[in-house]
């Protein structure tokens, strides 16, 4: 009987070893794993830094504004010649490259720009502004007065990408013999951004 409990116990002893010893997770290869996982890391940090450094050095251009700061109504025109706007109240303007003085965007490197023009007009004259590249018309926006009396509160907007050399000058006029209106809902407004560069 003791030597039945003796081999009884070495064989349970020995069964319980084998389980110990070998696990069913192999440990070589989740070590393996890590070391991957840990690889990929130092890639991705490496990878992160290269871009912050490449961003660093980017031209950054972002611009926002609007006709004025009033918070009464301004009305601009008619004149009988197209007339310079200048949008003087600025929400943004990153790398300084609008200057609210003359109303002209100026380009500082060569690149892909987007501008957006928005028009908003609330009476029975005719509305109108035209967005130039070193003098010479790209787009414009124009509202004209309704058919129906008393709906006179319009908005119209266009918007543009354009390749510009560094120097070129975007600016904004007024149509001949169209006014356009502002107030402190500012809600004629010019801006742009920088897109890429090339």
């Amino acid at each position: 009987m003791l030597l039945f409990i003796t081999v009884l116990m070495l064989n349970v002893w020995t069964t319980m070893t084998a389980s110990l010893f070998s696990p069913n997770i192999n440990i070589i290869e989740e070590l393996e794993k890590i070391k991957n996982m840990e690889t990929k890391i130092k890639s991705m940090e490496q990878e992160i830094e290269r871009l912050k450094a490449e961003n660093a050095g980017r031209v950054k251009v972002a611009f926002s504004t609007s006709l004025s700061d009033s918070s009464g109504m301004i009305y601009i025109g008619p004149f009988a010649q197209e007339t310079d706007l200048v949008y003087n109240k600025i929400f943004t303007n990153i790398g300084n490259a609008y200057d609210c003085d003359t109303g002209i965007f100026t380009a500082p490197v060569k690149g892909v720009y987007f501008f957006n023009l928005v028009l908003f007009t609330n009476d029975a004259v005719s509305a109108g502004v035209k967005l130039l590249r070193n003098g010479k018309l790209v787009v414009g926006v124009t509202d004209n007065p309704p058919e129906k009396k008393g709906d006179y509160e319009d908005t119209a907007s266009n918007s543009v990408s354009l390749l510009l050399e560094e120097g070129d000058q975007i600016s904004l006029k007024l149509l001949e013999n169209r006014r356009i209106y502002t107030d402190g809902f500012k809600r004629n407004t010019f801006s742009g951004h920088l897109l890429f560069t090339i």
